[in-house]
């Protein structure tokens, strides 16, 4: 993890420790291919693509196209490919090079969803995550590299449905920002499942960080409960600049990850990311 400090005005040090680091290019085969769905037989937009348990990823465009960088030192392990909505699919590395045309098919996946009961009484409302309006330091994503994740962990002790997402952002170089939001449950094998079941965009420009920055997630039938970690993921490449929040050092920490399917890593400091939800009857 790199650290950089600043000096602002009135001489105050900002630390501002960046999370993220330059894409993996050196010594790569460059691959390239296409996502498409099974279904209709066209190109699936922002499909994670990530060697499982490193840090080697990439996301498809708009169309489902994609350009990998892929070390001969990653040739016995696997690469993955998955997006909300579909079910995964998984090659050896040394399986999925010689590939010709590299077209990979994806099938829509079918959801059993579990019954919500909803008390006639006014439901309590929760706030999880913390607000922090201003703060001496700062985090957030340092490169724009698309896969890449940072957000926190919480604990639920009964089911929540969650009713909106709210950041506390503290600089922002970007003119428009693009986000994905991940909320994945800590299963009974250690490992961390995405839980939603169709995607949520997150998006704003530059302009709205002046106040805390509100997304409705009504809509999304969010449940959770238990530990979860709640992620935003750069499902696309911004260009130059960089996105920081504001961060209570004294707080929790911060999770982050290179690319989708690598090991999350913690960073001590808690950055500025809270929930409210509405607690659920069963």
């Amino acid at each position: 993890m790199a650290i950089t400090r600043f000096k602002a005005q009135k001489a105050r040090t900002l630390l501002s420790f960046y999370l993220l680091f330059l894409p993996f290019l050196l010594n790569g085969q460059v691959q390239k291919g296409s996502v498409l769905s099974t279904e209709t037989n066209s190109g699936i937009g922002f499909v994670n693509i990530g060697i499982i348990g490193k840090n080697v990823g990439t996301v498809t465009d708009e169309k489902g196209n994609f350009i990998i960088n892929i070390d001969p030192g990653f040739d016995n392990d696997s690469l993955m490919f998955s997006i909300i909505g579909y079910e995964p699919v998984t090659f050896s590395v040394k399986q999925f090079k010689p590939l010709p045309e590299k077209k990979i098919y994806l099938k829509p996946l079918i959801y059993n969803l579990k019954e919500v009961r909803v008390s006639a009484r006014a439901s309590k409302m929760v706030t999880m995550g913390i607000q922090v309006k201003s703060s001496n330091l700062l985090s957030g994503f340092a490169y724009n590299n698309p896969g890449a994740e940072l957000g926190i962990n919480i604990t639920v002790r009964k089911p929540v449905m969650l009713t909106d997402l709210n950041l506390n952002v503290a600089r922002c170089t970007i003119d428009s920002v693009k986000y994905r939001l991940n909320v994945y449950q800590l299963e009974g094998n250690g490992k961390y499942r995405n839980i939603l079941v169709r995607p949520v965009y997150l998006a704003f420009s530059k302009e709205k960080i002046k106040k805390v920055i509100t997304f409705d997630l009504r809509n999304y039938s969010i449940r959770i409960e238990g530990v979860v970690l709640i992620t935003m993921e750069l499902y696309k490449a911004l260009g130059a600049g960089n996105l920081l929040f504001y961060t209570d050092p004294k707080e929790d920490f911060t999770w982050h990850r290179k690319a989708i399917e690598g090991d999350w890593v913690k960073t001590p400091g808690e950055i500025g990311v809270y929930l409210h939800g509405k607690l659920l009857t069963e």
